[in-house]
């Protein structure tokens, strides 16, 4: 009988009541009795009711086997075996790999990075959200497609060698697509990089690269009042700068990955990424392209990271551009577009020095990599300073 009061006592703090009949929840947010759930919060719950065709409420008991896989200055990412399984129009349910997210901070911040993808599921590829959770911690989470190929910047550590020009360009092509189409309807992602590119392995083999990380994206006119985040050498020098978050930040750092598909290596990974690098950036340092690369493919980057937004191209053109070298490097009629036999040597010759590049790098911390807030209180009182030595040094030197 102790027993049996303990376990009932324990259950009743763990677990909470039922709202629907009033009895103590056999697990978390779950009642056995009436199959009901709960989040635990009002906001939360019209939230899955609103796209209740979609997702679902994920009882955190049938969750197993859960292991971190990833951690970043945005919350930390788990997989799990969903024991369940998402819901199909059969009655019958199999278990399924997924992976969580949670959020720190707010309440708020888990419910925008939410809402985020729920609403550009229908812009542009993302992975699928199939619902919510909350851990014994009371944490919210999300609950969605397993990318089981891993994230870019780690896809090139391992693969880069086997990676040719026309994968190179179909994954560039593909990230420029959902780009464009969240331009398009006047949002900037506002922390664009390598390690939130995820990836997935089709049935036939192929790979589909995703946009992540979604919870930071807001309208252009929308003012950043949170500060400044993401990975250094992707970010744009005018928004190092305090200027605002436009599409063209996004661009530049497009740009950058453009340069890190060509050498397999993270942006300037053998510099410290602190307020000097920040500087350099600000006065025209960029990533170094591997030897060999068609010269079209460093304008077009080098486009995409001009100091001056308005010089860079929009997403769509991009987009553009890297459709029409696609299609040169992998049609037999390349003969019939303007230089495109000489696009397609240039292409093919680089893809012959591809097993001849060094990827090799020092190690290097991964938090090095990971979108963190990036607050440089003096840099503009810095970069005036650095301006006012470099036209000093060119009337001494005369250069």
């Amino acid at each position: 009988m102790l027993v049996f009061d303990k376990f009932y006592s324990e259950r009743k703090l763990r677990y909470g009541k039922c709202k629907n009949c009033d009895r103590y929840n056999t697990s978390l947010d779950w009642c056995e009795t009436c199959g009901l759930w709960t989040s635990g919060n009002t906001n939360i719950d019209n939230c899955i009711k609103r796209y209740e065709d979609i997702i679902e409420w994920v009882p955190f008991h049938r969750l197993d086997g859960i292991k971190i896989i990833g951690k970043g200055g945005f919350g930390k990412v788990f997989s799990a075996t969903w024991l369940d399984g998402r819901r199909n129009y059969t009655s019958q349910r199999a278990s399924l790999i997924v992976a969580l997210k949670t959020l720190p901070g707010s309440q708020n911040n888990f419910l925008r990075e939410f809402e985020n993808y729920m609403k550009f599921r229908s812009v542009c590829i993302e992975l699928e959200v199939y619902g919510l959770t909350r851990n014994l911690k009371k944490e919210y989470l999300m609950v969605f497609q397993y990318a089981n190929v891993g994230n870019l910047r780690n896809y090139l550590t391992s693969h880069f060698k086997e990676l040719n020009w026309k994968s190179k360009l179909k994954l560039l092509m593909e990230i420029s697509e959902d780009l464009a189409k969240i331009h398009k309807v006047s949002y900037v992602h506002v922390d664009f990089h390598s390690g939130n590119i995820l990836l997935c392995q089709s049935l036939d083999g192929g790979i589909i690269p995703y946009i992540a990380d979604l919870g930071l994206s807001r309208k252009k006119e929308e003012s950043d009042s949170e500060g400044i985040y993401g990975v250094l050498p992707y970010v744009a020098p005018e928004v190092l700068n305090k200027e605002m978050y436009t599409s063209a930040a996004d661009i530049y750092s497009f740009g950058v990955i453009m340069a890190e598909l060509s050498t397999g290596k993270p942006p300037h990974y053998d510099m410290d990424y602190n307020e000097e690098l920040a500087i350099k950036i600000c006065n025209g340092l960029r990533p170094e392209f591997s030897k060999d690369i068609p010269e079209c493919y460093i304008q077009l980057a080098n486009q995409c990271m001009d100091n001056n937004p308005s010089n860079r191209s929009i997403a769509s053109d991009v987009n553009n551009k890297l459709n029409f070298l696609y299609m040169i490097v992998r049609s037999k009629y390349a003969k019939m577009f303007e230089n495109g036999p000489v696009i397609k040597e240039a292409f093919e010759y680089a893809n012959r020095i591809i097993p001849t590049l060094p990827t090799n790098i020092p190690n290097y911390s991964q938090s090095k990599l990971t979108s963190k807030l990036l607050n440089f209180q003096n840099l503009s009182n810095l970069l005036n300073s650095s301006f006012i030595l470099h036209a000093q040094s060119s009337r001494i030197f005369g250069k």
